[in-house]
């Protein structure tokens, strides 16, 4: 099992990122309220958009173990004890732990400087990112 880079992880998220800025977009163009600023969505849109928001991340992640990012990049999320697919619990508990990872860039600080590659959503859900290239 070969770990993840840190640099293939990041564009991994950069991807995942794009994806769900497409969607924000193209909801706040079809559905959203324009203002001033540009397009407020409220309502059914967005709860829909929240709803596509956790299947991008943990909803995939618990199925697949792979974001659409991390299929692309070639990466996958692994239970760490047992090296299997990784449970729905820890797909959400890696997903909500992501706010503290963002932090000041504290995730990738963490993950810097652990031998398992591991930010704090790893940590606390006690999974890895694998690299699943050949």
């Amino acid at each position: 099992m070969k770990l993840a880079k840190k640099r293939d992880r990041i564009l991994a998220f950069i991807i995942d990122f794009l994806i769900y800025a497409v969607f924000i977009f193209i909801f706040g163009y079809f559905f959203g309220e324009k203002n001033e600023n540009g397009y407020q969505i409220t309502g059914f849109p967005a709860f829909l958009l929240f709803i596509i928001g956790l299947g991008l991340w943990p909803i995939n992640e618990a199925f697949t173990g792979q974001t659409f990012g991390k299929k692309i990049v070639g990466l996958k999320v692994m239970n760490k004890t047992n090296n299997k697919d990784i449970s729905g619990t820890q797909a959400f508990v890696r997903f909500g732990m992501g706010i503290f990872d963002c932090f000041f860039m504290i995730g990738l600080l963490v993950a810097s400087t652990n031998k398992s590659k591991q930010r704090i959503g790893d940590l606390v859900a006690d999974s890895v990112v694998i690299d699943t290239n050949k």
